[in-house]
């Protein structure tokens, strides 16, 4: 019986007790909804080790520490939890205030390390509210501890946008760009500056002293050719647009120091644009110009980003070789859907640039490059020997012949039968009746067919192209085959060969011979200078044409327009998008229907209009 009282008694005290505890965390949590974190602090720690309340009263004893200022008491009480407490259901919390507790306090590393583990919307919500206040010095070490973030991308690209035209850091802005798909919207840094006519310092290296030479005249075509595009182009803007445009030819004469001499004369001070050069010696002085004087240059033929070099204020009016690259690999990756392997061969250094964007651009759509190689013309036949070359497999030593028979009638599988021979003497081998006795037997390229859905060749080898082209014709399967516009004109390709095995082309000097617009320029080409357009008139045209109507409705810094990455369409040729980069980024690319060259960028955005 006294066993039993003193039973009872304990039983009572411990009733008593946990209703006092609880009584005295009511009173905490009142404290804290009050304001009142010094006292709801001193109370919650008095229940910290309670067995009933010790983990919510520590929780809150730590979230009283942060309204009081003292991150580290907050931190380390969170940190406690986590080791007395492994198994309570609400760890998810801690690590949330862990992480809000080290992004606050600057902790970078250890706020994203506390933030991996959380649900996507609460670290969404942490890197929302903490990195849109970083520093661009903050934003930058955010971005290297976290490559792969989106958000951080989306906040550091804009922090870098809000930096002086001057001082921003134009090659991360295009990797964040190309890296996470993203759009930078008008740029209004610059100032608007418009002008009645402009002045366009057109500075090449025209050969003036030498004209009197007949092959530097035939070697300079293309530069004549250039400048009566756009001299054609300047007049039409000023007779149907009102737009004028002042045309000032400089001669660089391909000499560093000539466009020295050109800078130090002052004949550029007043130009508002200026077009070229075209090689590194003039490059040097112009752009160093252009970069002091806040003036925009822009090349009329080059794709080598390193005409841009850090001028933030240099443009290339074609794609570079990585857009290129980046622009094709974007196409196959929606072409070649059924097969996400592919070979890459490329042959000069010019080349590399291509395939490496390429290869780099569709890897993230989960393709797999099988083989990445440099190739020469001397590893042309091999090329093809890789690919062609077969191998025979006997089938009757493998299986019956119902299921011979059977692998017969598969698409694609062709089962050959003959006499079989001794592999020593060659006889024939007979049965015991006499009959001859038949071997079953497959032809087998070591290439698998279909075990690859495409080939990116990056080669102006007329040579190489042709053994592509042979390789995947004499091939029985689908792989795919992209290359340069070149092969175009390769003799020893024909157009219905290309077409039947629906090569596609790089293109980005593309235009539509059957336009209209097409039809009425060369006719006006003819009628003042006598002749057929060059390619090389159409590029001058092409650019005087955009450059006066970006002058006319933004100014001198016409790029204000361009920021916008929307796309512009050209007169003849395809058209114009820059948004973050400095190179145009409209590559078409083409392919043969009918022995007729169409770009299917177009097609493509005919179809989804039409389904849209």
């Amino acid at each position: 019986m006294r066993s039993i009282f003193f039973s009872l008694l304990f039983f009572a005290f411990l009733i008593g007790s946990a209703q006092s505890n609880q009584g005295e965390y009511l009173e905490a949590k009142r404290q804290f909804s009050l304001g009142n974190y010094r006292e709801a602090m001193q109370a919650f720690h008095y229940l910290s080790n309670d067995d009933v309340f010790g983990e919510y009263a520590s929780f809150y004893y730590a979230l009283s520490a942060l309204k009081l200022d003292q991150p580290k008491v907050a931190e380390d009480m969170w940190k406690q939890i986590r080791v007395k407490y492994p198994d309570w259901d609400k760890q998810q919390e801690v690590d949330f205030w862990l992480a809000y507790v080290a992004f606050d306090q600057g902790k970078l590393w250890q706020a994203f390390r506390e933030a991996e583990s959380l649900p996507e919307d609460w670290k969404s919500f942490l890197i929302n509210t903490y990195i849109g206040k970083m520093s661009l010095s903050a934003l930058d070490s955010a971005y290297a501890l976290n490559p792969n973030n989106k958000s951080i991308a989306e906040f550091y690209l804009k922090a870098i946008k809000d930096q002086p035209y001057d001082e921003r850091d134009q090659f991360m802005m295009i990797e964040l760009a190309e890296k996470f798909d993203l759009e930078l919207g008008g740029d209004e840094s610059l100032p608007v500056i418009k002008k009645d006519e402009y002045a366009v310092a057109v500075v090449l290296p025209f050969m003036y002293e030498s004209l009197g030479n007949p092959q530097t005249v035939i070697r300079n075509s293309i530069i004549f050719d250039l400048y009566q595009g756009m001299e054609l182009a300047q007049r039409e803007l000023l007779d149907k647009e009102r737009i004028k445009l002042n045309l000032f030819p400089f001669d660089t004469q391909k000499k560093g120091s000539t466009s020295y001499e050109l800078v130090q004369s002052k004949k550029l001070d007043n130009a508002d644009v200026i077009v070229g050069p075209l090689y590194p010696g003039p490059l040097n002085y112009i752009s160093q110009f252009s970069k002091e004087n806040k003036v925009t240059m822009i090349n009329p033929v080059s794709s080598n980003e390193e005409v841009i070099g850090d001028n933030p204020y240099s443009y290339l009016f074609k794609p570079s070789y990585s857009t290129q690259g980046r622009e094709a690999a974007k196409f196959a990756a929606q072409k070649f859907t059924d097969n996400k392997k592919l070979f890459i061969f490329y042959e000069t250094d010019r080349d590399s640039i291509v395939a490496n964007a390429y290869r780099e651009t569709i890897e993230r759509d989960s393709f797999f490059v099988v083989r990445f190689e440099r190739l020469t013309n001397e590893d042309a036949q091999q090329i093809q020997k890789d690919f062609t070359e077969q191998y025979e497999v006997r089938l009757d030593t493998m299986y019956r012949q119902s299921e011979i028979d059977s692998i017969a009638r598969l698409p694609g599988r062709i089962v050959r039968t003959r006499s079989l021979r001794n592999e020593v003497t060659g006889r024939i081998i007979r049965d015991a009746s006499g009959q001859d006795v038949i071997e079953s037997y497959e032809v087998k390229f070591k290439v698998q067919p279909d075990s690859i859905g495409h080939i990116f060749a990056a080669t102006s080898s007329n040579l190489l192209a042709n053994n592509f082209i042979s390789m995947v014709e004499v091939r029985s399967d689908s792989i795919g085959l992209i290359g340069y516009e070149d092969w175009l004109d390769f003799s020893l390709v024909s157009y219905s060969q290309l077409e039947r095995l629906q090569v596609d082309f790089l293109s980005p000097s593309y235009y539509d011979v059957e336009s209209v617009n097409y039809d009425r320029l060369r006719s006006k080409f003819i009628r003042t200078i006598g002749k057929e357009p060059s390619e090389y008139h159409l590029y001058g045209y092409e650019l005087m044409w955009h450059l006066g109507k970006m002058l006319d409705e933004h100014g001198i810094y016409f790029q204000r327009g361009w920021s916008d990455g929307n796309f512009r369409p050209g007169y003849v040729m395809e058209g114009v998008k820059y948004g973050v980069y400095k190179d145009n980024q409209v590559v078409p690319i083409t392919t043969l229907r009918n022995l007729e060259l169409k770009n299917q960028n177009t097609e493509k955005e005919t179809i989804d209009e039409d389904r849209d």
